[in-house]
């Protein structure tokens, strides 16, 4: 392994978008330190102990898994061309578990992370990362391309919390025309229009797609005919100059005259209008997509906020849910062409009642892009998902797409199950005690989640939570909470010549400059 990469510090600028912190030395800040120094010793023990076992597990072969042997048969198969991988955001929850799929199933995974941290974090760690680069905000389309040249990579898949989806939409327009590698990322030309959400729903309801109703109302009278033109759909109405949808009035009420009442007293006129927005009655939902040249390879549903009661009828639930996949599926076609990339689509769900039946409709209202597209799919991600996005690379014939190279876990036809059992029985009890124990420690870390909820996102650091920690690859989760996230909090407290990441929101940094990422080498 090559020497660990010395983090250059970086003045710091308040203009660059909110990358660069000075965080004051305050008595709130002193006491999430000093808490999460606390839990961290608390644990440190018991983790330890975790970690040791799995690591002396795993040197004896103890803990030989299906994803493992599934690799090395990958790489004896002369047939098999394993790509190189770069995820940016490796150390985030999802991006790590991406990387392990990548890993297992044959490839080289490049590892990164934006911002220069003065300790490395958990996901650098991992054994499935082949190398480990950390990459300045300020330089981040000079670093991406250099470490792209310098690794070959052959696709980049962005996942990072602290960079927008534009300034991803201008890396991949920048590296697409400056290098073989794909990026699989959104169109610039569709991210800023899907990034407002007026321009979206216009392009969505041009295409032919339901969309969830809003305008502006100029009088009490036009406010009245839209009721009465739609009596089976509800709205919220509101003054946009005295306060937000939260304070708005629900349109219709339950007698037609307790409605006028109400409209009676809205102050609505020309110079002062107000917005009628439509209301779901049966609640909001988001859709993660993974998208491949215009098709859905990957979907997941989840909803806003809990549902009323009504929605817990098993069949009107999948129902819906297929309803959803089925309009999704219509928006990947006409809504761009060939598009691929991330996209958590967002879905109103109303009960519409007539005379003889009650109709469930269903409406697109928002959309968000980037890493937070993909929270609800990578919670429990399918097994074959890394194949997914490998299907960008893959030729086409007369516009199809090929089969991508790898074979998909658990779908190559081999028996792995008769291979889980070849491992020495007697160390069979010793790997089951184990999974217990990280089992009850992470029982024990939620337990006194609430003691420390407000200390573990104090400077911008994710918290690798239950789903981050793998009997296989046990050490990012060890590192992260007691060297990582505790000294680097230390380190943001008191230092403020550090580049630290902070989710940003907008796009305003100055990229300037070429900077070769710091990198390890595994």
């Amino acid at each position: 392994m090559a020497p660990r990469p010395s983090y250059r510090p970086a003045i710091l600028k308040p203009e660059s978008g909110g990358i660069y912190t000075s965080t004051n030395l305050t008595i709130p800040g002193i006491l999430r330190l000093i808490i999460g120094f606390l839990v961290s010793l608390l644990l440190l023990p018991l983790n330890t102990s975790v970690l040791l076992s799995t690591a002396l597990l795993n040197r004896f072969h103890a803990l030989r898994s299906p994803e493992q042997l599934n690799r090395q048969q990958l790489l004896q198969n002369p047939h098999f061309y394993p790509k190189t991988i770069l995820i940016t955001g490796v150390s985030t929850v999802r991006g790590l578990k991406l990387a392990r799929q990548f890993h297992y199933g044959g490839h080289r995974v490049i590892g990164a992370d934006v911002g220069l941290l003065p300790v490395r974090p958990g996901g650098s760690m991992s054994n499935t990362i082949f190398a480990y680069y950390s990459v300045s905000k300020a330089q981040y389309i000079c670093n991406l391309i250099d470490i792209i040249n310098r690794e070959k990579v052959d696709l980049w898949i962005p996942y990072s919390d602290f960079v927008t989806p534009v300034e991803d939409g201008m890396a991949k327009s920048t590296i697409e025309s400056r290098t073989a590698c794909r990026c699989f990322h959104v169109n610039m030309n569709y991210v800023t229009l899907f990034d407002q959400t007026d321009s979206f729903l216009k392009h969505v309801s041009e295409r032919g797609l339901p969309t969830a109703a809003k305008q502006k109302v100029h009088s009490r009278d036009s406010l009245h005919r839209i009721l009465n033109g739609s009596p089976n759909k509800a709205y919220l109405v509101y003054n946009p100059s005295k306060g937000t949808v939260q304070d708005a009035v629900s349109l219709p009420k339950s007698t037609r005259s307790q409605t006028y009442s109400d409209v009676s007293v809205l102050e609505i006129s020309k110079d002062n209008p107000w917005i009628l927005h439509q209301r779901g009655r049966l609640g909001k939902y988001w859709v993660d997509l993974v998208l491949v040249r215009g098709y859905v390879r990957a979907i997941q549903v989840h909803p806003l906020h809990s549902q009323p009661s009504e929605k817990g009828d098993s069949i009107v639930e999948n129902g819906l849910h297929e309803t959803m996949k089925r309009l999704m599926d219509s928006f990947a076609e006409k809504v761009g062409p060939r598009i691929s990339g991330h996209l958590s689509i967002q879905l109103m769900v109303d009960k519409e009642i007539a005379t003889n039946s009650v109709c469930y409709a269903i409406y697109i209202c928002g959309c968000r892009q980037g890493s937070a597209a993909t929270s609800g799919l990578l919670d429990d991600p399918p097994p074959d998902l890394f194949n997914i996005y490998l299907e960008i690379l893959s030729p086409e014939v007369n516009g199809i797409p090929s089969t991508p190279e790898g074979v998909p876990f658990g779908e190559s036809g081999k028996n792995h199950a008769a291979a889980w059992e070849q491992p020495r029985a007697s160390s069979s009890w010793v790997a089951e005690i184990t999974k217990r124990l990280a089992g009850q420690i992470e029982q024990l870390q939620h337990a006194i989640a609430p003691l420390v909820h407000f200390s573990q996102r104090a400077h911008g650091f994710e918290l690798l939570d239950r789903t981050g920690f793998s009997i296989l690859d046990p050490l990012p989760w060890w590192w992260h909470y007691h060297i990582s996230q505790p000294l680097n909090s230390l380190v943001s407290l008191f230092d403020g010549e550090v580049e630290m990441p902070v989710k940003s929101h907008s796009w305003n940094a100055h990229i300037h400059g070429f900077s070769t990422a710091n990198r390890t080498q595994r």
